[in-house]
């Protein structure tokens, strides 16, 4: 099998990202995020791996019409599915562009954020020190990664292994590669930033029941590609085994669940 990778992400897999992950679990670890940032009006932001946009979004409604937004991401799909997206009274500027290749001058931006994005990126050190190029004196940089994995979500990381393939349980563990605070301390310093803080805080996530929540998230991600293909024995034990291990966690249907994310700020 051919290693599962955001390079290779469909214009339907974005589309869902944008209706699924983005209320279910990207609008709530946002909180933490942009609580972080202190973003102050005319304040100019750039959204790094901003996916289909819902932090620059957010940044833009904080910085106001004297400030600027720019989001940036690797996968050509998202940056289409964001640009067709309204902006909320401030004009974004969607760029394709890798995280270590940022196409913005040096110094002109007062704050970098990145949400749910660095632990895909493979040299987190270059895209951090690329974000710290590109921020002004003083300027600072906001980052959040998944904390420790859940055990709802190690169990379905378990079941992609067993019934599709072994490559697709370490792609949903690589999600979570980043949960230690000091380690992401360590990188932040590495890259040059000073005055480098991390911390664990919790989202509440309200997620789908078990069946609905293993297909939105197979299909919002490149994992469907290599899924869709499966015999369909295959794809029903992985559901049943999803169903079955599940059941511990779901309320009323649904499924709560208290992820730890990391937060980590500094300045450049």
């Amino acid at each position: 099998m051919t290693s599962v990778s955001y390079r290779n992400f469909s214009g339907t897999a974005a589309e869902n990202y944008q209706r699924y992950f983005v209320p279910a679990i990207a609008t709530p670890v946002s909180a933490t995020l942009l609580s972080a940032a202190d973003l102050q009006p005319g304040e100019r932001v750039v959204d790094v791996a901003c996916g289909t946009g819902v932090i620059a979004r957010l940044a833009a409604t904080q910085v106001g019409p004297t400030g600027s937004v720019i989001g940036v991401d690797l996968a050509p799909d998202m940056i289409d599915v964001a640009s067709r997206n309204p902006n909320p009274g401030v004009n974004i500027d969607w760029r394709v562009a890798d995280a270590i290749e940022l196409p913005l001058d040096d110094g002109s931006c007062d704050v970098a954020l990145c949400q749910m994005g660095l632990m895909f990126i493979a040299d987190k050190v270059a895209a951090l020190a690329e974000m710290r190029r590109v921020l002004a004196p003083g300027g600072r940089v906001v980052i959040n990664t998944p904390g420790r994995i859940q055990p709802p979500l190690e169990l379905m990381a378990e079941a992609l292994g067993d019934h599709i393939s072994p490559d697709l349980g370490p792609f949903v563990h690589a999600v979570f590669s980043m949960h230690d605070p000091d380690a992401v301390s360590a990188l932040l310093n590495n890259a040059g930033f000073d005055g480098v803080e991390a911390i664990e805080t919790t989202a509440t996530l309200d997620l789908p029941g078990p069946a609905d929540f293993l297909w939105q998230y197979i299909n919002l991600t490149p994992m469907g590609q290599f899924v869709e293909p499966a015999p369909d024995e295959a794809k029903q034990a992985l559901e049943q085994q999803v169903v079955d291990t599940w059941q511990p966690f779901v309320v009323d249907g649904r499924t709560p669940v208290d992820q730890p994310v990391i937060v980590a700020t500094a300045r450049s």
